[in-house]
């Protein structure tokens, strides 16, 4: 997945203006890049220091209200946009460092400081905004330094109560994803009279051992995780209805993602989804097919030295990426202890540099995890972390695990490749279904009646939705309960979709690079670039068809038959 530290509604809109405009010539870089040989361990971190872009913004405002020659406006718009640089740089290191060791107190600490204050700077660059929208100098300044229409915009900014009020709720989001976070560091379950560490039993347990640990960190953590997610769709909704819209889905679709799709085109998807490859999915997973499946272990430096092989296979931006990558040590890959159970790409925007998080399994199947955030990597490298919605920045990251498959040779044994190339095909598969399923959990989850809104009602509702999509059977009670290990709803809700539809790009990808070697992967790289803004004129300029084209998930499933082996189980 491509991590979203930005949850709040407004900072896309703002980010978006940071990472695109202003007030530099093209070319010139707007803060320090790495050193040569300078490695991520070497970035130092330290707390953002908030009272200094109050003041930047201060002395802005000071030269808006008098009269001003354009240079001065630019070096105190500079000014502003160096201290938000600077906030982010610091959130995405605090956010890795404590992500590489959850029990780390300095960092965890840290983190949880830059995410609650982060409402504060959201708040002061948008009071930025509304000073230069209202200036007198607007005009000029949004031809010189911002886009067209950014005066009026802004010039009716809320600067009153209810900016106050909904910056508040932005904040007290932010303290229930602390309390998320802190819950999920280092779980501890009362066992026979003990109180275990799940991170330090687990690997230690027998098979008794390790079911009865996972029954007991359910029945203690549900309740617990639940209600921080109840907490978190009551705030969500309120801050929807604050801002004018009719859903809080709707928000995030518009403003936190940028959507050139609607809720309602999704959930038709999702409807063709449940129809066609539910009921498949469910065959083949009876047949039980990675019971039949086993992968070699893989060593770090292995995993690196393949995708190496891959990106020297590949060629072009995907391989200076890579040496990028390798060269700064921009990337965690290791397997240990407390480690943080997710895999992400991030920015470190005052160093113009991605960081790829992987938090593997020490098997074969890391290849492919890895492969998705690389994509995301060279995606952030080439486009300088250039947003252009969440959507086209999967297309990358999900054709890159498709593509990687043809790029082996040299790196891996024909057997293996096979075997990978399978269990992609199950994971496919997999991604589909419990994606679909998880994202209409969260439709329905965010519709409840308050009433109705407790976690009781949704362990009863997440199972009725995996059944539903032939995931287990509709008495499987304590798989309704696993719905609180999916990330994505506490801290990037109404994310998920994006993996199911955009996934559809990377299956045109791969048909074409099965078809004809190398065509794949050079429409790969035409898009690359991210010409259009948006996910579907991308994919229209690309040629390609859009997923919500009429008969596109029977074609996927098409595609992925031969891989499937389905006439083996039918």
């Amino acid at each position: 997945m491509i991590k979203k530290l930005r949850t709040l509604a407004l900072l896309i809109l703002l980010t978006a203006v940071l990472l695109t405009g202003c007030a530099l010539n093209e070319g010139e870089t707007q803060a320090p890049a790495l050193g040569e040989t300078e490695t991520f361990e070497e970035l130092e971190y330290r707390r953002p220091n908030l009272e200094e872009m109050e003041q930047a913004v201060e002395r802005l405002e000071e030269s808006l209200g008098r009269l001003c020659l354009p240079g001065t406006l630019a070096d105190r718009i500079e000014d502003c946009y160096d201290c938000y640089y600077d906030y982010e740089t610091m959130l995405a290191l605090a956010d890795i460092r404590n992500c590489q060791d959850l029990t780390d107190q300095f960092y965890s600490a840290e983190y949880a400081w830059c995410l609650e204050n982060l409402p504060r700077m959201q708040q002061l660059v948008e009071q930025m905004y509304v000073s230069c929208a209202s200036s007198v100098y607007a005009p000029i300044l949004e031809r010189l330094f911002f886009w067209e229409g950014f005066s009026e915009l802004y010039s009716g900014g809320e600067t009153g109560a209810q900016s106050e009020e909904i910056y508040e709720l932005y904040r007290q989001e932010n303290q229930l994803i602390n309390q998320y976070r802190s819950l999920i560091a280092d779980p501890y379950v009362e066992l026979d009279g003990q109180r275990l560490s799940l991170e330090e039993y687990m690997p230690t347990a027998d098979v008794e051992g390790f079911y009865r640990a996972v029954d007991a960190y359910y029945e203690q953590y549900n309740p617990r995780l639940g209600e921080i997610f109840v907490q978190l769709v009551q705030l969500r909704r309120d801050q929807a209805r604050l801002l004018g819209y009719d859903s809080y889905e709707q928000m995030q679709y518009e403003l936190s993602y940028e959507r050139d799709y609607s809720p309602e085109q999704a959930e038709e998807y999702l409807e063709d989804i449940k129809e066609c490859l539910g009921p498949v999915y469910r065959q083949l997973m009876d047949a039980q097919p990675y019971e039949q499946l086993f992968l070699d272990y893989l060593s770090q430096d292995s995993l690196m030295d393949i995708m190496a092989g891959v990106a020297g296979n590949m060629g072009e931006d995907i391989l200076e990426s890579f040496r990028f990558m390798d060269r700064h040590r921009l990337y965690d890959v290791e397997q240990r202890p407390y480690k943080a159970s997710m895999s992400f790409q991030t920015y470190l925007s005052n160093y113009e540099a991605p960081f790829l998080f992987l938090s593997p399994y020490g098997d074969q199947s890391d290849l492919l995890s890895f492969a998705h955030e690389f994509g995301h990597f060279t995606d952030a490298y080439v486009n300088y972390n250039a947003y252009e919605t969440t959507d086209l920045a999967e297309c990358f990251s999900q054709s890159m695990e498709y593509l990687m498959l043809f790029y082996l040779d040299g790196c891996m044994e024909d057997e293996e490749i096979e075997r990978l190339m399978y269990y992609k095909a199950l994971d496919t598969m997999d991604m589909y279904v419990g994606q679909a399923a998880v994202s209409e959990f969260e439709s329905r989850a965010f519709r409840l009646p308050s009433e109705e809104l407790n976690t009781e009602t949704l362990n009863r509702l997440y199972l009725e939705i995996c059944a539903d999509y032939g995931i287990c059977d509709a008495g499987a009670e304590e798989l309704g309960l696993g719905w609180i290990d999916i990330p994505h709803l506490f801290e990037s809700p109404f994310y998920v979709i994006s993996y199911p539809v955009t996934n559809d790009i990377a299956m045109q990808l791969f048909a074409l690079e099965q078809d004809s070697p190398g065509t794949g992967l050079e429409k790969f790289m035409a898009m690359l670039p991210r010409v259009y803004e948006g996910f579907l004129p991308s994919v229209e300029e690309a040629g390609m068809d859009s997923p919500f084209a009429e008969g596109r998930i029977a074609q996927v499933l098409a595609c992925l038959e031969p891989a499937l082996r389905l006439e083996k189980i039918s």
